[in-house]
């Protein structure tokens, strides 16, 4: 079965007479050796099974190029792949190379989705992307949102279930694999999630850190809203102040807003000053984490955004609707998706059989 559609083939099939195992001699040049389907046909429907269903991607592959294969055998070829894929992006060493060679500042992302398993029901989905990104044009806190940090020219995911000690188990070999000996190199981003950090600062010691801008505005916002009222001028300018000092300054810039705000008359500040106590306690456990002045002269990045758009890749694919997965096989859809997405895909089909 090919891409073309069925291609039947008659070739000679030769045997020793010493009573050896025979063999059809024109296979191997023809690229066919064991194969039931053709290379390229399993790398569209691999390519398809990594974005939607394995029924939707029989059918999109027989309304475009004609191949009548049961949804079944999608499936035993996707997780066949998946499988050798896992193992592959522990042991590729072009992509590695390829790596070490490509320019920019080492970046390690780290955040987590959820999968339905048949097992044991919802499940965390840990993920984590290593990539590599050139440092762009300095930028001021003011001008933040104008920033526009290149592209990775460089960038490998892996998922696992697992809990957070074992998956960070192989973060620092992965690292050093792709080069990387010192930890203070590397640049970690993430959310406010505990775990990230208590496995960031185990594995990663002396690296940079940096709680994910996004995350951190999340809690000013809300922190605003709950004072003044959702949605209201009054919230939205307290955003902005709040904002604008974080970025600036960090965690004395969060103190300094939070002494704005209390700047009221006695019963007001009674008011506003359990909910400014749970903003200061948020940003209390990433004091460290939030340098963003000095990111943005650096021309550094300060979003998490990498991550997030693999954990909301896997996610889409691995919670379709009704989706429920054998825990074994949420390991090689994650891998396969992965590898999908990141730099092993192209070096994966070159040696795949």
């Amino acid at each position: 079965m090919t891409s073309l559609g069925a291609i039947s083939l008659e070739r000679r099939y030769w045997k020793c007479r010493c009573g050896a195992d025979g063999a059809y001699a024109a296979d191997a040049l023809l690229g066919i050796e064991g194969l039931r389907f053709s290379k390229t046909l399993q790398m569209h429907y691999t390519r398809l099974a990594a974005e939607t269903s394995f029924a939707s991607a029989r059918e999109h592959l027989q309304a475009m190029l004609g191949v009548h294969v049961c949804t079944e055998t999608v499936r035993t070829l996707v997780h066949g792949h998946g499988k050798a894929m896992e193992h592959f992006q522990r042991a590729d060493l072009q992509t590695e190379r390829s790596f070490l060679q490509a320019a920019g500042e080492v970046e390690f992302a780290v955040d987590a989705g959820k999968v339905n398993t048949r097992e044991e029901g919802w499940k965390d989905l840990k993920i984590a992307v290593i990539s590599k990104r050139e440092t762009g044009e300095p930028t001021t806190p003011g001008a933040w949102q104008s920033q526009r940090v290149p592209a990775a020219s460089m960038k490998l995911a892996f998922a696992m279930i697992a809990p957070a000690h074992v998956f960070r188990r192989s973060w620092r070999m992965r690292l050093r694999r792709l080069g990387v000996n010192c930890m203070a190199a590397v640049h970690a981003l993430g959310d406010g999630a505990e775990w990230i950090w208590k496995s960031v600062e185990h594995t990663l010691t002396g690296c940079t850190q940096t709680l994910d801008i996004y995350h951190a505005c999340e809690h000013v916002n809300r922190c605003a809203a709950d004072i003044f009222g959702a949605e209201t001028v009054a919230a939205r300018e307290a955003f902005e102040r709040g904002r604008s000092l974080l970025l600036s300054e960090g965690w004395q810039g969060v103190c300094r807003w939070v002494w704005e705000l209390l700047q009221v008359e006695m019963v007001e500040c009674e008011r506003r000053y359990p909910l400014t106590e749970r903003l200061i306690s948020y940003f209390t456990k990433h004091i460290g984490r939030l340098n963003y002045a000095e990111c943005l002269r650096m021309g550094q990045a300060i979003g998490s955004g990498v991550v997030e758009g693999q954990a909301k890749t896997l996610g889409l694919r691995l919670k379709l609707r009704g989706a429920h997965w054998n825990r074994a096989n949420v390991s090689r859809m994650a891998s396969l998706i992965c590898v999908r997405h990141s730099a092993h895909w192209d070096a994966y089909w070159k040696q795949a059989a």
